[in-house]
């Protein structure tokens, strides 16, 4: 109403560690739990002119203060590169000023020194925006931000009470990790090794690149199942800059992607990509019970559109939850069992190909398979249900399975030598625990297609040799790593009667994954890695 006075009873930013370049969105809530929208907001966002960077480097954050003087670092190899100068400037500060009494606000991280001085000056800012939300520069790196919002009534005539805040000190993000190199592939063996970021190997055969990738919702990352990583690198304001850098870099012509929430890809990766020449497909999984529209994940494919176009009645989407009930409605104990959610996108892509090839179609199927331990069965069943689908829909559109191409991506959740895996690659499997609950009982647990996982080429990775030829054994270490886990549940499935493998994206740095115990971490936005192939056309 217009006369009511609103009053700001909290103010909150999340997280509290500026990063240049990431949005900083503040939480505004309201005395009597008034919606904001009920009353205008004023917005002044402020950078403090003190800055506290390295002084030997300039980098941030600092974790030491030299008390005699002006001095900060970032490391103990900056602080000893200024060591030298310091005799004259301790005995000139000793005794024209004394130790430092200007003392700052402590940052996560910050060395502390017993103690240490309060501050005795007041800071001095300088306004940047006036508006809600606030991206730090270059120039606020080292610098502290406070944001004031003041309230109005919805007329503008009144003011209420105004709340603000200060954060930490604004730091820069870390470099980006180097962009992985492109193994090129013959005859399934690597012979030698690409320029990093180039995502194709040769340009005169007729093929396609697709990368798949788990890019971590923001609804799974927290600092409870990640606390080794840092809190300001976390959050999707952060994340969504290396996911997108990654994504752009490689250039793939078809982007398989799991753990995209709603909301991110309408308001973040459809638009962003859609500047690369990208389209996009996105499925949500069946979660209406989580309530809020857009804090839900889902599966998101993205094509070339100068590449590919998707054939009439071409795009299938797949809910597992439905399939279960038209399979098992009549017994609610198994349905209970398989109403998990999970979904999978089926895509049949015509490809543009210079005239006068003949058309080229190519069908690609997307999925993240349930990651419960406790449920290997339904993993089962859910990977033989999307192969019946599959091979549904290649003998509807082309009578046959030998006539489309096709590869079949996702996070199967599934470890190499397990279930899934055995079904996928060997035709049909024997589950290693029987059906102790009855759901495998009416499937065929086979499958008639020729597939084998693009990663395990022959000679692609440290753990495989040319000797070898138990697959298992030849997929790569891991595409997942976190602290309670480490091991391989990405794939990248293709028949190889249709399409050969030509290049393989190099795995991950260990050095890298390992400087920040686990991922996610400020270098990788996920806990998994992106899986990246180059196929070619058989025939």
């Amino acid at each position: 109403m217009a006369d009511s006075v609103p009053s700001i009873s909290r103010l909150r930013l999340v997280p509290d560690q500026p990063v240049e370049g990431c949005e900083l969105t503040p939480d505004v809530f309201l005395v009597n739990g008034m919606p904001s929208q009920s009353c205008r907001l004023e917005y002044h966002w402020y950078r403090s002119t003190e800055k506290m960077a390295c002084s030997w480097c300039d980098k941030t954050p600092v974790t030491m203060q030299r008390l005699t003087d002006n001095s900060y670092y970032c490391s103990v190899n900056c602080f000893i590169a200024a060591w030298p100068g310091h005799p004259a400037q301790h005995r000139t500060d000793l005794t024209q000023r004394g130790p430092r009494t200007d003392g700052a606000a402590p940052i996560e991280g910050w060395t502390c020194i017993e103690g240490q001085p309060e501050q005795q000056s007041e800071q001095k800012w300088v306004e940047v925006c006036d508006v809600p939300s606030y991206t730090p520069t270059l120039d606020d790196v080292g610098h502290m931000l406070k944001l004031a919002c003041i309230p109005y009534s919805a007329d503008g005539s009144k003011r209420g009470i105004a709340k603000t805040l200060k954060t930490n000190y604004v730091i820069a993000p870390p470099p980006p990790p180097p962009l992985r190199r492109m193994l090129l592939v013959r005859n399934n063996v690597v012979v030698s090794v690409g320029k990093p970021g180039s995502a194709r190997t040769n340009t005169n055969r007729l093929g396609f690149t697709l990368l798949t990738y788990n890019l971590l919702a923001e609804i799974y990352a927290t600092s409870d199942a990640y606390p080794y990583c840092a809190s300001w690198a976390l959050p999707w304001n952060f994340r969504r800059r290396g996911i997108l850098r990654e994504l752009a870099n490689y250039r793939a012509d078809i982007l398989c992607l799991q753990e995209v929430q709603a909301d991110h890809y309408e308001n973040f990766l459809e638009p962003e990509l859609a500047r690369y020449n990208y389209a996009g497909l996105y499925k949500c999984k069946t979660r209406e019970f989580m309530g809020q529209y857009g804090k839900m994940d889902g599966c998101a494919m993205f094509y070339r559109r100068d590449k590919f176009s998707i054939a009439p009645n071409g795009v299938t989407e797949v809910e597992f939850n439905t399939i279960a009930r038209q399979r098992h409605s009549s017994d609610k104990r198994l349905l209970n069992r398989l109403l998990k959610d999970n979904v999978a996108q089926i895509v049949l892509f015509e490809m543009h190909v210079p005239h006068p090839a003949p058309r080229r179609q190519l069908l690609v199927a997307n999925t993240h398979i349930n990651a419960s331990p406790e449920f290997a069965d339904v993993k089962l069943w859910q990977s033989q249900v999307l192969l019946l689908e599959i091979e549904r829909i290649m003998t509807q559109h082309a009578g046959s399975l030998a006539q489309i191409p096709m590869v079949l991506a996702g996070d199967f959740n599934s470890l190499p030598g397990s279930d899934p895996h055995s079904l996928l690659a060997n035709g049909g499997v024997q589950p290693l625990d029987g059906d102790p609950h009855g759901l495998l009982a009416t499937l065929p647990l086979r499958h008639s297609m020729p597939l084998r996982s693009a990663m395990a080429t022959v000679g692609a990775h440290v753990n495989a040799s040319a000797e070898s030829h138990e697959l298992q054994k030849m997929e790569p270490p891991y595409t997942n790593f976190t602290a309670h886990f480490v091991g391989t549940l990405d794939y990248m499935w293709y028949t190889y009667d249709r399409l050969v493998v030509g290049g393989l994206l190099e795995m991950v740095d260990d050095r890298q994954v390992h400087e920040h115990t686990a991922l996610p971490s400020p270098l990788f936005s996920s806990d998994h890695v992106p899986l990246l192939a180059e196929y070619h056309f058989k025939r």
